[in-house]
């Protein structure tokens, strides 16, 4: 008879949990459908968003000027840029922020400042997780630990530390966490290639920067660039609902990885984790899991077979109309 393969905490449980997470990535939702639809609907509305300001830069100044400022060195190359449509000032004559301030930033390793009320061209980390999350899990990024220790996990009153699903203490302020961050960060260059979003105009030189210097817009312009983030508020409200399913599948898989003592026990409740066996080497008791969880898992096997089943027999044809 076989050794059975003992699971441990530093190598053969992580490989677990990834392995959990791509099952869970791959459940059918009808909150990931929405999800996808909203995404595509938000990227399709970039290249309006990207004619808007185009226009409107490039026309501030005629080009025979700026070429002649460009002779003395008085230009500059700009892309980030404030727009409003209300042409109110303040007691020194500039123009005020209001309610209908939008500010654009179109290179994507600037300053992402705390000044905008709406930031065009920069994705917050919760952004590209709700954008790029399958691809994440895909690639490796312990994203679900990231929304454990930012969202689900349990907090150390007065102090910094959080627990991750395998029940580690880890420290928001560590590099650890760092790495995870920048892992996950890294895909807003990603989004910045696939969609073009890269664009600088020729400014004349100025003592303020480009969030002091307000552009004047149309209420219709303004309209089309507050797409952004009516868009993206779409795609966030579709994640939220997918994350709460996830969520309560990833926690009864956590459940049941951590309680297991080897990888037969987690076979032999999902034999999909038979796949973990090749990257797990060389590094039984019954397994003590909840009815609730063990009924989520169940769940989430159902629909992984659902799908596939479905996958076989729907013809390419009929597949493209679902």
């Amino acid at each position: 008879m076989a050794a059975k393969i003992m699971l441990n905490q530093t190598h053969s449980r992580p490989i677990c949990y990834a392995y959990a997470q791509e099952l869970i990535s791959s459940v059918p939702s009808k909150w990931k459908t929405a999800r996808d639809e909203a995404i595509v609907d938000f990227k399709n509305i970039i290249p309006k968003i990207k004619g808007v300001v185009k226009n409107k830069i490039e026309n501030l100044y005629p080009k025979e000027k700026l070429d002649v400022l460009k002779e003395f060195d008085l230009t500059r190359k700009e892309s980030c840029f404030w727009f409003t449509d209300r042409d109110e000032k303040d007691e020194r004559g500039y123009t005020k922020k209001t309610d209908r301030s939008v500010y654009a930033d179109f290179q994507y390793d600037s300053y992402n400042g705390g000044y905008n009320k709406c930031e065009i061209g920069q994705l917050k980390i919760d952004d590209l997780i709700a954008i790029y999350f399958e691809d994440m899990v895909k690639d490796g990024v312990d994203v679900m630990k990231y929304l454990f220790l930012t969202e689900w996990g349990k907090k150390d009153e007065n102090s910094y530390q959080q627990y991750d699903y395998n029940g580690k203490k880890v420290n928001r302020y560590t590099k650890e966490f760092r790495d995870l961050e920048d892992s996950i960060n890294a895909y807003g260059k990603t989004f910045y290639e696939e969609n073009d979003l890269a664009m600088e105009f020729t400014m004349p030189k100025s003592d303020h920067y480009c969030h002091q210097r307000a552009q004047l817009i149309t209420p219709e312009e303004y309209v089309i660039l507050m797409t952004w983030k009516d868009k993206l508020e779409v795609i966030q409200l579709k994640w939220y609902k997918q994350k709460n399913e996830m969520k309560a599948m990833f926690k009864a898989y956590a459940e049941l990885i951590r309680t297991s003592r080897n990888l037969e026990q987690l076979v032999e409740k999902d034999s999909a984790f038979e796949n973990c066996r090749s990257k797990i080497v060389g590094t039984g008791t019954a397994v003590a899991l909840s009815s609730v969880n063990s009924s989520l898992i169940d769940e989430c096997i159902a629909k992984r077979k659902l799908a596939e089943t479905v996958a076989v027999v729907v013809t390419p044809k009929e597949s493209v109309g679902v």
